[in-house]
């Protein structure tokens, strides 16, 4: 036993060979934090007893009491404490289905109800008819979905994608038709995304299609007269070489919104163009149109032909708030900028159409043509080097006011 006073408070204190400080409050009562010596640290000692405790034979064993300069070293030192665990490692994200974790994109999709199916960047995949089912959140990341070589029939009736249920996103895919690897065969009805059936909540956006064999996007909802559906197209572009059946078709539907995408060189000579609204059948429902802020453009063409941006057909049907504004729509390869048609019988339609606030420039004919029975409002447009600016074949007009037109002969006909 050693007794000599405690460097650290001056108190006197009794210490082992080892030089442990037992004195007084030790180190713990002149402020200075306690040493904790892990694994080897002696438990607390009362300092009212004389009972020694000894460390077990290591680093800090000695023959001989610490000297002063020893024990301030020590002091010094950085606390021993044990290795912290590694961390868990972090559970798997549920809600989002990899297509590269299976062997094809279908099985990913099939998995990926209510969940976000996340494509590759810089893949492509070879597909037709990929179901996409209900609450799908699509991300596409870039990669390519095409359609098989040599895999147009005449009956083919299919999509690249085909949305599958309410509350799907398509976002962010390339859609490639492959119409040039096609051996010469060419049929309408290959779309590439295809959205067919009574659904709602249908997103497509910032997706690019080329190569298109029928429409870029085909949309056929709300038939039997179901009004609650909401489809939007927006910030996509569309580019086909004047070979394909249009960029966006609506054959039925409500709340229906196209918005802000591009299109480049749409549609066969006998097709109708970019962005077609026309039903199939007697009773499908067309209400609530939107299609704004697009713009279109269309090459010279050789050949005869109707080509048109804007189209819509309302023969044997009544279309209801079907409005086209604030596009820009040209290209000397149209036969007009905007099309509407009623019915032929001399009746006149009593759908609602409203052409607004569009600018319809450098068409090869008419920027609004009006064909057969039917009575549109056309106000506020800007037609330039067009002729004329509003062709009106056998059918009415309604509101014409506040249109602007430069180098247009005549304005109306």
């Amino acid at each position: 036993m050693v007794d000599t006073t405690c460097p650290v408070n001056g108190q006197s204190r009794h210490g082992d060979s080892a030089g442990i400080d037992l004195c007084g409050k030790g180190l713990e009562g002149s402020g200075v934090p306690v040493l904790l010596l892990s694994p080897y640290a002696p438990r607390p000692v009362d300092p009212g007893r004389n009972s020694l405790r000894r460390l077990p034979v290591g680093i800090f064993s000695s023959s001989s009491p610490l000297s002063r300069r020893s024990m301030l070293g020590l002091m010094a030192l950085p606390l021993l404490a044990a290795k912290p665990p590694h961390p868990a490692k972090g559970t798997a994200d549920t809600t989002v289905v990899l297509v590269t974790d299976y062997a094809t994109p279908q099985l990913a999709a099939n998995a990926a109800v209510n969940k976000r199916l996340r494509f590759p960047a810089g893949r492509t995949y070879t597909v037709s008819d990929l179901l996409i089912p209900a609450g799908c959140y699509v991300e596409g990341n870039g990669a390519i979905l095409r359609t098989p070589d040599s895999s147009t029939t005449d009956s083919s009736d299919d999509g690249i994608l085909v949305v599958g249920g309410n509350n799907v996103t398509i976002d962010g895919l390339e859609f490639d038709g492959n119409i040039q690897n096609q051996d010469g065969t060419w049929n309408q009805h290959r779309h590439q995304v295809r959205v067919h059936g009574n659904y709602s909540n249908v997103l497509v956006k910032d997706c690019t299609f080329s190569n298109i064999i029928g429409d870029g996007v085909y949309i056929n909802v709300g038939s039997g007269g179901n009004t609650g559906h909401t489809i939007e197209v927006r910030d996509c572009t569309f580019t086909a070489a004047n070979n394909n059946r249009n960029g966006v078709s609506v054959t039925s539907g409500t709340n229906v919104h196209v918005h802000h995408n591009t299109f480049t060189n749409m549609a066969r000579p006998d097709m109708p163009g970019a962005i077609d609204i026309e039903r199939n059948s007697v009773t499908d429902v067309i209400a609530d149109i939107l299609i704004e802020y697009n713009t279109i453009t269309r090459a010279a063409l050789s050949g005869t032909g109707s080509r048109y941006g804007i189209l819509a057909a309302m023969f044997n049907c009544v279309g209801t708030n079907i409005v086209f504004r604030n596009n820009n729509v040209s290209g000397a390869g149209l036969s007009a900028a905007c099309l509407i048609i009623g019915d032929n019988s001399g009746t006149l339609n009593a759908s609602t159409v409203t052409v607004t606030g569009n600018t319809f420039h450098d068409a090869g004919g008419a920027g609004v043509e009006l064909n057969y029975g039917i009575r549109p409002d056309i106000t506020d447009n800007q037609f330039t080097n067009l002729s004329p600016g509003i062709l009106n074949y056998n059918s009415f007009l309604g509101n014409t006011s506040g249109n602007t037109f430069t180098n247009v002969v005549p304005q109306i006909s």
